[in-house]
């Protein structure tokens, strides 16, 4: 296997465990798993308000019904010889979906050590992050299973200041 299947196979595995850590502690999410859609991983089955571990940014609550894409990435990636903060890696087909239907992101920022501890949360509407993905967007060749796609780096909607490796979020929301 390739280096670049094993990090593909990685990632996926990364964040689907994120998906389902975040899915049980977060209350007003239910699981929608992918033969129900591709384009998003859970919905509110409840009113989903802030808190101090799961900020909003753009709204002050999320009614029930509403579709979440749930996106991590790491906090710092190799970027060549260096590190260069993480970023969220976003399917256009999906995005288009997801903002057709008012949907909301959840982002988490995760330290890439076992058990994957979350040192930043975020909900953000798709419409916000439509705008902060403008100019960003690039065809990708090959077999893939998406042809155009965005990358953002954490730090574009999350207050670097407010990350603290050493203090992870997380618990029942």
């Amino acid at each position: 296997m390739s280096s670049r299947a094993s990090a593909l196979e990685s990632s996926k595995a990364s964040g689907d465990a994120l998906e389902a850590e975040i899915v049980q502690t977060v209350d007003a999410l239910e699981y929608v798993g992918d033969r129900t859609a591709t384009w998003h991983d859970a919905r509110t089955s409840a009113v989903l308000d802030p808190s101090e571990s799961l900020p909003f940014f753009g709204i002050v609550l999320v009614e029930p019904g509403v579709p979440v894409e749930i996106k991590g990435c790491q906090i710092r990636t190799a970027n060549g010889s260096g590190s260069t903060r993480g970023r969220f890696y976003v399917k256009r087909a999906a995005h288009e979906q997801l903002l057709e239907a008012g949907g909301m992101y959840l982002l988490t920022v995760y330290l890439p050590r076992p058990g994957l501890p979350q040192v930043a949360r975020a909900i953000v509407p798709a419409s916000l992050f439509d705008e902060l993905l403008r100019g960003r967007w690039y065809d990708v060749g090959g077999s893939r299973s998406e042809s155009e796609v965005a990358k953002l780096g954490w730090s574009h909607v999350i207050d670097p200041e407010f990350v603290d490796p050493a203090a992870p979020v997380g618990g029942r929301l």
